[in-house]
């Protein structure tokens, strides 16, 4: 009979809208049944997960004023809220901040204040950043729109600029979180050497959009080089959050979130923990998805040596 933990982990993946993982869970608990010798409930489990195929990740084209603009801008399914952020208390923080003021935003106004609407996100890649705006963006309800950078930055003068322009057309026209990923790309120091002179138009011209925008949309531009980019660039948003690497108590919550229901009481989580060190949040999360796959499909047991081979097997993957 599925346990307690099990039956937790599933209804907090489904709250969660973790379709992947309610199906890991799921079909672990049909195993378990299996083994009990319920077989009937088994085959229930497996039949009802067969019959309604996974959900994909819902990535849709925005309403687009033109036709370029659908090339330029997805509206991506917003699942996540604060709660599945691991991260330092000081970066929830300011999350919180940002969602609290866009709700109290009319009181602010009655002062003339504004809430905070232009947000750099920054820090290594997988540490959360992309996944904050999806938070921001269903804590105030308002639907999430990637801003594709490589399909913005083209090599021709003055049609990056001009792109860049219909862009803040659609924020202005069309309220919602905006997120501007890999902003490197237009955000870099306008005194590097290998700077052409176009990029520095390029970043004129996104400073005087995000001068002028008055929107009630929500800015928010990720970097995985915070160090590149032009320092004009900091004046010009109203928070700027660091992202790192996780701690040893971020890797340990992020584990045990991760594979609940699948980990053993018997564990000893200080013997595994320090496998996952220098690895980002999305990196572990996807060590704890193949180690539940390993287990499920290959009938193992959740321990130290099949975690172990499992992140021996993704560090062997980054050195080739």
């Amino acid at each position: 009979m599925a346990s307690s933990d099990q039956i937790l982990a599933l209804i907090k993946s489904h709250l969660s809208g973790d379709d992947e993982r309610f199906r890991l869970i799921a079909e672990q608990i049909a195993a378990t049944e299996s083994k009990a010798g319920h077989k009937t409930v088994s085959s229930s489990i497996k039949h009802e997960l067969s019959s309604k195929p996974g959900i994909v990740a819902k990535l849709r084209r925005v309403n687009p004023i033109n036709a370029e603009l659908a090339e330029m801008v997805l509206e991506v399914d917003k699942s996540y809220v604060i709660q599945d952020l691991i991260s330092p208390e000081s970066v929830l923080e300011k999350v919180k901040r940002i969602v609290r003021e866009f709700h109290h935003k009319e009181k602010l106004a009655e002062f003339r204040l504004q809430n905070r609407r232009k947000i750099l996100l920054a820090g290594p890649s997988g540490t959360g950043k992309t996944m904050t705006a999806s938070v921001i963006a269903n804590e105030i309800r308002m639907p999430l729109y990637i801003v594709l950078m490589e399909k913005v930055i083209t090599k021709f003068m003055g049609e990056t600029s001009l792109k860049l322009s219909k862009i803040f057309d659609l924020i202005a026209q069309s309220p919602g979180v905006y997120l501007f990923d890999e902003f490197d790309a237009i955000g870099t120091q306008r005194g590097l050497e290998n700077e052409v002179g176009e990029q520095r138009r390029i970043l004129n011209s996104f400073l005087q959009f995000m001068e002028r925008d008055e929107s009630d949309s929500i800015i928010i531009s990720a970097t995985n080089s915070v160090e590149s980019l032009d320092k004009a660039l900091f004046r010009r948003f109203d928070e700027v959050i660091n992202y790192q690497l996780p701690t040893t108590q971020e890797i340990e919550n992020l584990v045990l979130r991760q594979m609940e229901g699948f980990l053993p009481k018997s564990i000893c989580l200080d013997s595994i923990i320090p496998l996952f060190e220098k690895m980002s949040h999305a990196e572990i999360t996807l060590v704890c998805r193949d180690v539940m796959k390993e287990s499920l499909l290959m009938n193992k047991p959740v321990d130290y040596e099949l975690i172990s081979s499992i992140v021996s097997q993704r560090f062997l993957a980054y050195a080739n």
